[in-house]
């Protein structure tokens, strides 16, 4: 979702890059104190006892007004061995007038945000049965989150009425009763939406019909593939329909679109756009998965994406906000994430694939300065993984630099690290897994398919990538025996904040006279020493060049041992706390340190003490600004050096 911008499915480069700091997440504030009685209910499918079938949403809209009203049928199959109460969600805001059962009103409880109904006799294991819900009232409105049901107007100056709703992740019961978890999709709705005459409704799968009387209009949609609570939407105003085609290998694809009547031009341009980066997906991870239904667009009032399924709701019609919001057909739609602290499956995948447009020549943007963003974006702050660690937060969930560009740019790196061909059938096997198609997916199972498909074990890329924090400070020792034209190059890491270290293929490239050579070097502990057979004689030595390392890094033209002598003056010098606030201990190993200097990144010293000591000394560094250092320290024969990050 487009929510920064809230993206939460998202914005392009150009707009992302007025948004890179929390201060901007403030439309998804923390919701814990709401959240946490549905985060009680999700984790399990026993405490439920069964799995809905089919949904029938009936519902009277205006959307003048920030209400509704209507009856949800719901069909559930019994998963235990005996089921005594049907539980539901419903905010408490929602008034139930009366539930139905076999023809019956049956008895029920609506409070604290959840409607029990008890059955008369228990129910077996294998029982498929239904009620029928009559509720209506006002859906609560939550400032701090994405607005589940929401009503407004198509712009300051243009007052005509919409009326939408977006309920990830928590809020599908602030507007509809329903199963809102990540264990069960409902396997089809229906969604009948009843507007004043003049409105259109947009809604997932197919419209089967469009019927006014006495100045009513009344919209039935239909989707005949699971889907999550949270993607269950519609939106409603005076719309402009159009259509686009999308030819691929299973037939046409029908681009279903809902404009506002003034935008309608720049839609256009926007969805026709759009096609060539559909085939693209369509060729990278199979054919779009709700083909035989349709993919389309609503526009809407919230300042960002939304990917509901089959149709995305959008604020306008950028190439990067429109390409992120179909990538989440497959990533977040087909293939949702099990848990929310998973979300990187959803947004990460869904971020990465906006870039993956640009590498392959669609949307007017540069890749290498889209990568280049990111990992500044990355690297901006310290700490944090990719793996949310609260999800009865909001904010935490839809972290824009953790879930959406870090969790892009693990993507990049585990396609760095097992090569184009692995990775990507990895991960069309892992959308193509029988647990996952059309179902909940997790990072263990995306794992284990790009381990298949590379060979390789990947337990301590995701350990550090995923579940650890922060990310690799390279310091580059190099030096030449121009003789035997030989490269030396000593590769030393920190980590920004507590870590694994980072075991990764670090790329460099050489600059000579006439040509330039391009090296990989696998990285496996701190101070390794490398020698390679180089052409020519070289005048530099460029770090990733090519951008695919989530890094901060120091070349430095130097002494570098021997490769079978990894011990030098850098692997005894040990520098901490690391990151630093204000003091700096810097211990030696009993050397007689002569000087201290201390380089930001651009190469400009910022400290210097020509004192002498030996064993250990402190730095104050409190006067640095917020980055990434290197220290170097000389002997009265040797140097060495060790980076360090100053919070």
């Amino acid at each position: 979702m487009n929510k920064y911008l809230l993206l939460l499915g998202f914005l392009s480069l150009a707009f992302f890059a007025q948004a890179q700091d929390k201060e901007h997440f403030q439309l998804i504030q923390n919701e814990q104190q709401w959240a946490e009685n549905v985060v009680q209910l999700r984790g399990d499918t026993k405490a439920r006892g069964f799995d809905v079938t089919h949904q029938d949403l009936h519902l009277n809209i205006d959307p003048a007004v920030r209400a509704i009203s209507g009856s949800v049928t719901t069909s559930f199959l019994v998963t235990q061995p005996s089921l005594t109460e049907l539980l539901l969600d419903l905010e408490d805001s929602m008034h139930v007038d009366n539930v139905v059962y076999h023809g019956t009103a049956n008895a029920f409880t609506h409070e604290q945000g959840k409607l029990t109904i008890p059955f008369s006799a228990p129910l077996p294991e294998g029982t498929l049965d239904k009620v029928t819900i009559t509720y209506h009232g006002i859906p609560r409105k939550d400032p701090n989150g994405f607005g589940s049901f929401e009503q407004g107007a198509h712009s300051q100056t243009d007052t005509t009425p919409i009326l939408w709703t977006l309920s990830e992740p928590y809020g599908a019961d602030d507007w509809w009763p329903c199963k809102q978890d990540l264990t069960d999709k409902i396997d089809s709705v229906d969604i009948t939406v009843t507007v004043p005459e003049g409105n259109k409704v947009g809604s997932n799968g197919l419209l089967v019909s469009e019927e006014t009387v006495a100045g009513k209009t009344t919209f039935h949609w239909k989707h005949r593939y699971p889907i999550p609570s949270y993607l269950v939407a519609f939106a409603t105003t005076n719309y402009v329909a159009y259509t686009d085609t999308v030819t691929s290998d299973s037939g046409d694809i029908v681009m279903l679109n809902y404009a506002y009547p003034e935008s309608l031009q720049a839609a256009k341009a926007g969805t026709a756009d759009l096609i060539p980066v559909m085939q693209l997906y369509n060729d990278l991870y199979g054919v779009y998965p709700f083909w035989k239904e349709k993919y389309g667009h609503a526009q809407f009032g919230w300042g960002g994406g939304m990917e509901h399924t089959t149709m995305t709701f959008c604020v306008y019609y950028d190439i990067g906000l429109l390409a992120h919001e179909l990538a989440h057909q497959w990533f977040g739609d087909d293939a949702t994430c099990g848990s929310w602290e998973d979300i990187w499956l959803n947004e990460g995948f869904a971020t990465y694939n906006e870039g993956l447009i640009y590498e392959h020549g669609l949307g007017g943007q540069n890749f290498h300065n889209w990568l280049d963003y990111k990992i500044n974006t990355v690297t901006s702050k310290p700490w944090g993984s990719v793996k949310v660690d609260d999800t009865t937060n909001v904010h935490r969930i839809f972290d824009w630099r953790l879930s959406y560009s870090k969790g892009a740019m693990v993507l990049h790196m585990l396609r760095w690290k097992i090569g184009d061909e692995a990775f990507f059938q990895g991960i069309r096997d892992y959308l193509n897994d029988d647990a996952v198609k059309y179902n909940f997916g997790r990072t263990a199972q995306l794992k284990a398919h790009l381990e298949e498909t590379s060979g390789q074990d990947l337990t301590d890329f995701f350990d550090s990538w995923y579940s650890g924090e922060g990310y690799p400070i390279y310091t580059i020792t190099w030096s030449q025996d121009t003789t035997n034209n030989v490269l030396r190059v000593q590769i030393k890491q920190t980590q920004s904040t507590t870590a694994n270290y980072f075991k990764m293929p670090v790329p460099l490239r050489t600059v000579g006279a006439s040509q330039n050579q391009d090296i990989v070097l696998q990285n496996d502990y701190d101070g390794q020493v490398f020698e390679v057979d180089l052409a020519e004689p070289i005048t530099s030595l460029e770090f990733d060049p090519d951008l695919w390392l989530v890094a901060k890094d120091t070349i430095i033209h130097g002494a570098v041992p021997d490769a079978n002598n990894s011990l030098s003056i850098s692997t005894q010098l040990h520098l901490n706390p690391n990151p630093v606030q204000d003091v700096l201990h810097l211990s030696a190993n009993d050397m007689a340190i002569e000087s201290v200097e201390v380089y930001d990144l651009s190469g400009k010293l910022v400290l210097r003490s020509a004192t002498p000591f030996s064993n250990t000394q402190d730095f104050d560094v409190t006067d640095l600004k917020s980055g990434s250092y290197i220290l170097l320290a000389r002997t009265k024969n040797a140097k060495g050096s060790i980076p360090f990050v100053k919070l």
